[in-house]
């Protein structure tokens, strides 16, 4: 199974060791345009399931393990904070256009989009980032900052 992944995942960000054994395909954009943001308290990127709105992401797909697949799963919260679903991904090397698994948050607060859309989470992007490790036992506050429990 192919997975896009656009942020604290990719190859030299702190999450990549989960990816390390992981087949790497190549870079990659979505083909549709989606808000890519960085909020809460620790300074996550979030894709946000508005398809239409922002840009076309660039990011990397693996080819994981259904095995691989639950590891990415547990990182992320899904199910129950991100939705994991299947999009289409163009690949740099030869402009092929593929389907990929990817996490977007679909219960987000409105006033998310209100935020500084990027194209691709960059390392100047990720200097603030605080991982999971490194969170107080408070650590699920992050899902307060950006979830709309009413949708």
């Amino acid at each position: 199974m192919f997975v896009f992944v656009y942020g604290t995942l990719k190859k030299g960000f702190p999450n990549s060791y989960c990816l390390a054994d992981v087949k790497f395909v190549g870079e990659a954009q979505t083909v549709d345009k989606y808000p890519l943001i960085v909020a809460s308290r620790f300074n996550i990127p979030f894709l946000l399931g508005a398809k239409g709105v922002g840009n076309r992401i660039i990011g990397e797909v693996y080819d994981v393990t259904d095995c691989q697949l639950k590891v990415l799963d547990t990182l992320e919260g899904y199910p129950g904070f991100y939705n994991r679903i299947e999009i289409p991904i163009e690949l740099a090397i030869d402009s092929k256009v593929i389907s990929c698994s990817t996490y977007v948050l679909d219960r987000y607060k409105d006033s998310l989009l209100q935020c500084k859309m990027l194209k691709s989470y960059s390392q100047d992007s990720s200097r603030q980032y605080i991982k999971p490790c490194d969170r107080s036992t408070q650590s699920s506050g992050h899902r307060e900052d950006v979830m709309d429990y009413s949708k």
